[in-house]
């Protein structure tokens, strides 16, 4: 019979395990509430981003909604600068004095909004007839006007992506470059890609991940998402592989759209074993060796 002194050794370390388990989901908890709790208020901008598509010598209309969500009134100024991406992360790079930028022209320039007012800005952008088909990148800029403040505002620049496609004979050719999958996971985990853009112009790459269970065909978790790649660039693309509800081993089946060049398809085996099944794994191994040391034990006393 085990003495109670070792029930004690072997209960305690799991006990403060779980004990350590349960502070650190509710510090995360707490952390997760507090940041979602904070009330954000500032200038805000609509659409976030805007694809278009304008034929050489022609022009297109649109609309920006900039809102005041601050306790002061302010005036905001409109402005447009040519954008670019620097790195596979698409860090932003822009550009004032372009003669891209020099196709947007607002109408005001200026809008003034009192507390908690919302105003549509009217833009126009035109398309000069030498303009060669292919990809225009300009970001239209809203910043507050702090000159005429007489208390401290932070200054706000927020900004409304336009993806202009010149029309004419324009490619968009995709490739991947790389791919990655995790091959055992504990949770809902990440896959990601690089994706390569050759054209003339950005595309839509379209995804999604099916998660089958190999011992037949259902689908047990899916997910799928969109990401523009810029034309002479090449994109790292990551998103949630999702998790089973059950411990097992599945295969994951990804579809990646590449513009005009056709999707590609990856499969992917992976394990799935959550925390929880790790635990009761190591505890069924524990008990068995347990098991086996003991059985030896005797066996040997028996002999000796």
């Amino acid at each position: 019979m085990i003495k109670p002194i070792k029930i004690i050794q072997y209960i305690k370390p799991f006990t403060m395990a779980m004990l350590v388990t349960g502070i650190c989901c509710l510090v995360g908890y707490q952390s997760t509430y507090a940041v979602s709790s904070v009330d954000l208020k500032g200038l805000t901008i609509s659409p976030l981003r805007t694809e278009l598509e304008i034929s050489p010598g022609t022009s297109l209309d649109g609309a920006l909604t900039v809102t005041n969500s601050t306790d002061k009134p302010m005036m905001v100024n409109l402005t447009a600068e040519e954008f670019s991406v620097i790195d596979q992360q698409y860090d932003y790079a822009f550009t004032a004095e372009s003669n891209t930028a020099k196709w947007v022209n607002f109408n005001p320039a200026q809008a003034d909004l009192a507390v908690g007012e919302t105003k549509k800005v009217q833009y126009s952008v035109g398309v000069p007839l030498s303009a060669e088909p292919g990809g225009r990148y300009i970001s239209l800029f809203a910043s507050n006007d702090i000159s005429m403040q007489t208390d401290s505002i932070a200054r706000q620049r927020v900004a409304s992506l336009l993806y202009i496609t010149v029309s004419g004979d324009v490619t968009r050719a995709g490739h991947l470059i790389s791919f990655s999958s995790p091959w055992a996971i504990g949770g809902d985990s990440n896959w990601s890609t690089a994706l390569q853009n050759t054209g003339t112009t950005h595309y839509r790459s379209r995804y999604s991940v099916k998660v089958m269970n190999i011992l037949g065909s259902g689908v047990v978790a899916t997910n799928q998402g969109s990401a523009l790649i810029l034309p002479g660039t090449v994109r790292l693309v990551s998103d949630k592989l999702p998790s089973p509800q059950i411990p097992g081993i599945y295969k994951a089946v990804y579809f990646i759209g590449l513009g005009d060049t056709p999707a590609i398809s990856e499969t992917r085996y992976f394990i799935y074993m959550p925390p929880l099944a790790i635990l009761l794994s190591i505890v069924i191994v524990t008990i068995l060796i347990y098991r086996i040391v003991k059985r030896h034990q005797r066996r040997k006393n028996k002999k000796t």
